[in-house]
């Protein structure tokens, strides 16, 4: 499989309409994440989130009350003869007021047709944003929390 990525990463503020309880308030040497998903491929999105998430020593997914939201959607997926092109976007949010701390966002195409093809262009992206732009950006979250 053939995965080609053009990422970048816009710094903003910002705030969303849904609501989360009060953030843990746990080892200052970690960073609380949820995982949320959005749109087609949610699995895939989801899977390839919390993988990436797993290889950050300093990141510990949660399913609720996180210090952080990670956001991810699917803002394109098609077949274009035998390729499955697909675009992500991460949007990184400061919990419980979702503040907008940044936005990740690439393109891929993979081999191949179907939803296999498609779940597999969708769940590397995401797991290739979330290791490069993103990590850098949950970084300096954690410095800024010590």
């Amino acid at each position: 499989m053939r995965l080609l990525v053009a990422a970048s990463l816009l710094v903003a503020c910002g705030g969303g309409a849904h609501h989360h309880g009060t953030p843990i308030e746990g080892d200052p040497g970690h960073l609380y994440v949820e995982v949320t998903a959005h749109s087609e491929q949610e699995e895939a999105l989801e899977d390839g989130v919390r993988a990436a998430l797993a290889r950050m020593p300093f990141a510990v997914a949660v399913d609720r009350r996180g210090q952080i939201e990670l956001e991810a959607s699917v803002s394109e997926l098609a077949e274009r003869g035998a390729e499955t092109i697909c675009r992500v976007k991460v949007m990184v949010l400061r919990l419980p007021k979702d503040a907008l701390l940044g936005l990740a966002e690439g393109s891929a195409r993979t081999r191949g047709t179907g939803d296999d093809a498609a779940a597999d262009c969708v769940g590397q992206l995401a797991h290739r944003l979330i290791q490069g732009k993103v990590r850098g950006l949950l970084r300096r979250e954690l410095r800024g929390r010590r």
